[in-house]
């Protein structure tokens, strides 16, 4: 007796192009759609996700789609949300200013403090005392690797907080 085993070859380009948008499901799934952090300049931060094109699309919108956010300054982000926080420096980052993110239900399991300068390591291990209390993981890194650990970890619908301090420099202070 004999038996013929087919064997069918399917290749990544099948199922995955250039471009495709591997979180896209994801970040869909649900009541309440995810943000997504895309980038950030000297300004500010682009969110994706906060607000969608509306039935009256303008040249080049489609009904539906998500719009980008230009926030000014220094932000909070959650899964499905994104404020603005008023701290302009490292120094700013306290316990106070961090209430927002010990105030939201349900409760995150990581937050992460993006700031291109460190913070004072006083005021970082007070920090991470404090939300330990409440099974918070808290991490210090820059802006750029705080926001792309955000988008993946919220895109696999994890609890995670993402702070950026956007330090304008000095010509905001002259204004």
């Amino acid at each position: 007796m004999t038996t013929t085993t087919t064997i069918t070859k399917r290749s990544m380009s099948d199922e995955i192009r250039r471009g495709t948008d591997l979180l896209a499901d994801s970040l869909a799934y649900g009541t309440r759609r995810k943000i997504v952090l895309e980038s950030y300049a000297p300004s500010g931060v682009d969110v994706k996700g906060l607000i969608q094109v509306g039935d009256t699309p303008t040249e080049g919108e489609l009904p539906g789609e998500d719009k980008i956010i230009h926030m000014h300054g220094s932000i909070v982000a959650l899964p499905d949300t994104c404020f603005l926080w008023n701290v302009k420096r490292a120094q700013d980052v306290t316990l106070e200013s961090l209430s927002v993110v010990r105030l939201y239900q349900p409760l995150v399991e990581y937050l992460f403090i993006g700031c291109d300068e460190p913070l004072p390591p006083q005021q970082l291990n007070k920090i991470k005392k404090e939300f330990r209390t409440k099974d918070i993981v808290v991490e210090q890194m820059d802006i750029m690797n705080a926001m792309g650990t955000f988008n993946i970890l919220n895109g696999e619908d994890r609890r995670v907080a993402c702070v950026l301090v956007i330090d304008a420099g000095d010509d905001e202070s002259e204004s």
